[in-house]
């Protein structure tokens, strides 16, 4: 609970002020149901919370020292791929941010030739390189260690490597991806992940989340699907 608060409903209740005094009162900010809107009572913005962190776990399992050495193997990737060392599909290269798909990859966003939920799709097999023996031995091998995923459940490994300033925008994922789930590893600093935000490019102008879940370093985060 944020300091000064002892109860939920009065921290919602001051954010809807704050929503209501702020120049986010833009229309584009109000649409979608998980986006924050003065027009929810407290009880529904209650619920929708506790739905969100319904589908959350985290487990700090990292420590300092195997973090470092991680990062460095990250880095490493960072620079093969720098050298034009890895296939074509498996560097994503965007402003701020690079994506490294190693085992499966994927279009999505901009590079859909049909936009919409269900148009995603695979790259052919063979089009990405294949996860590294680093990524199993140094990530997933500790994972299944701690029962937190069965053996041979992983399958695909995506680097995400934020420049200072780098984010996702804000973005509906496809729900059956959660199925799974989606297990992620924060590395190099910590960060957060918010709920319920929407980002526009032109102004910039981002609404204020309904949920920001901390992302520490070495922590791990399963996001799986809750049937409403």
């Amino acid at each position: 609970m944020a300091e000064g608060f002892s109860d939920l409903r009065q921290l919602l209740r001051i954010k809807q002020k704050n929503t209501a005094d702020s120049d986010y009162q833009d229309k584009r900010f109000m649409s979608g149901p998980f986006y924050w809107s003065q027009y929810r009572t407290i009880e529904e913005e209650i619920a929708l919370l506790d739905l969100i962190k319904t589908g959350i776990k985290q487990k700090r399992l990292f420590d300092d020292a195997q973090c470092t050495k991680i990062e460095h193997k990250i880095d490493r990737v960072v620079e093969r791929a720098e050298k034009g060392k890895y296939k074509p599909c498996t560097v994503d290269r965007a402003p701020l941010r690079n994506k490294y798909f190693f085992g499966e990859g994927y279009t999505y966003g901009s590079q859909l030739a049909r936009k919409g939920p269900g148009m995603e799709r695979l790259y052919r097999p063979g089009q990405v390189d294949p996860i590294p023996s680093w990524v199993t031995r140094l990530v997933i091998n500790p994972l299944v260690r701690m029962g937190i995923i069965p053996e041979g459940f992983i399958n695909s490994a995506v680097i995400n490597d934020y420049r200072p300033g780098g984010c996702i925008v804000s973005h509906i994922d496809p729900v059956h991806i959660f199925d799974r789930p989606i297990v992620s590893v924060s590395f190099m600093s910590d960060s957060l992940l918010s709920f319920g935000c929407k980002f526009t490019f032109k102004p910039i102008r981002v609404s204020k989340p309904i949920f920001c879940l901390p992302l520490e370093r070495g922590c791990v985060t399963l996001l799986r699907r809750v049937m409403d």
